[in-house]
């Protein structure tokens, strides 16, 4: 191998989604020009169910290491990486506030490129000292509204941007589904303001009376707080509500989707569910906010954020575009404008003048 880079990200969720999954292809269509992709995730991935992805990407030839719970023995980890893999470029992904510490104590010279995942908060000592970690690094946007957001944080550094890509091939995974006879909408409900659960409840309460639909939600945590919020909503569970656990292979649910529902009140970045439901096939429903505008797919529909009224009227509106005819050619256009724009490869192209 020529030289090495190293993504430190502070990641250790339950699957490797679409974050890992890029970063994997990344490694294997860089690899091939000699340049090794090494991994450094949280110590806390050890705890978690990441340690069965993290076995399999080991398993298929991926260089993966996992920190401890120590600051001073992280200092030698870092320190043995980045020696035994001659690591010319770091790439950050998500804050991890004691690694970027350790990565300026161990390495001060070696290029830091540092990924913006989430809306970037300025607040306090925290940003100032940041500021001065940031001071050199690249500085690098996943959407255009994390971007906006981190130039209104630094306003003296040129911040770029490089939306994320979706793992086409994870897509086409796809178990058994005993899909209920009716219109399926589908949504993420792991967090209940944040997602607009409350207002997704409220909006299909209404449209039930005029349309047989049936609502599925995928609930990664949070779950006390979500049945909670049933319980508040409707006394019990109505029988047309399905509550989903989460899945490696997603396009289960997508492909069983005729709308994806996303009514978030904010996002940390461009919510890529919603294109992942697209290229399956579903309709899309979503909320104003700034960070689901997109100019790239032309065939989501909008409502005003937190306005149920309006959120049923597009969702009507969407529920009777369904079985038409002439929605399959507003599918088959939102496919190849996801697929033009969010692929792999695209995606690896470009990450490449960052290694």
């Amino acid at each position: 191998m020529k030289f090495g880079v190293l993504h430190i990200c502070d990641y250790a969720a339950a699957y490797k989604g679409g974050f890992m999954n890029a970063l994997e292809f990344l490694r294997r269509d860089v690899e091939k020009d000699g340049i090794r992709q090494v991994y450094l995730l949280p110590h806390r991935a050890l705890s978690t169910n990441a340690k069965s992805w993290i076995e399999d990407m080991r398993r298929d030839g991926a260089v993966v290491y996992v920190q401890t719970d120590n600051f001073l023995k992280n200092i030698f980890l870092l320190k043995k990486i980045i020696k035994e893999h001659n690591i010319r470029k770091i790439c950050r992904h998500f804050n991890d506030f004691p690694m970027d510490v350790i990565t300026k104590i161990v390495c001060p010279s070696v290029p830091v490129v540092r990924f913006f995942q989430c809306t970037y908060n300025a607040t306090g000592l925290s940003h100032r000292l940041r500021t001065l970690l940031y001071k050199k690094d690249v500085l690098v946007g996943v959407s255009k509204s994390v971007t906006q957001k981190a130039r209104l944080s630094f306003p003296d550094r040129e911040i770029e941007t490089l939306e994320h890509a979706l793992s086409f091939d994870r897509l086409e995974r796809v178990d058994e589904f005993d899909k209920a006879d009716k219109i399926s909408c589908l949504t993420m409900g792991y967090n209940i303001k944040v997602k607009g659960i409350d207002l997704t409840f409220e909006a299909v309460r209404r449209i039930r009376e005029e349309r047989d639909v049936h609502l599925y939600v995928v609930v990664a945590s949070h779950r006390d707080e979500f049945e909670e919020e049933i319980r508040k909503t409707f006394g019990e569970k109505p029988g047309w509500l399905t509550v989903l656990e989460p899945t490696e292979n997603i396009g289960t649910y997508y492909h069983n989707t005729d709308i994806i529902l996303s009514p978030s009140r904010t996002e940390g970045a461009l919510p890529f569910a919603v294109f992942e439901a697209m290229y399956c096939g579903s309709l899309a429903v979503a909320s104003d906010i700034p960070q689901q505008l997109t100019d790239k797919v032309s065939t989501v529909r909008y409502f005003r954020s937190e306005d149920v009224d309006d959120y049923v009227r597009v969702l009507i509106e969407t529920i009777d575009a369904v079985r038409l005819p002439e929605t399959e050619s507003e599918r088959e256009r939102a496919k190849a404008e996801i697929v033009s724009n969010y692929s792999m490869q695209v995606w690896a192209d470009k990450f490449r003048k960052y290694i």
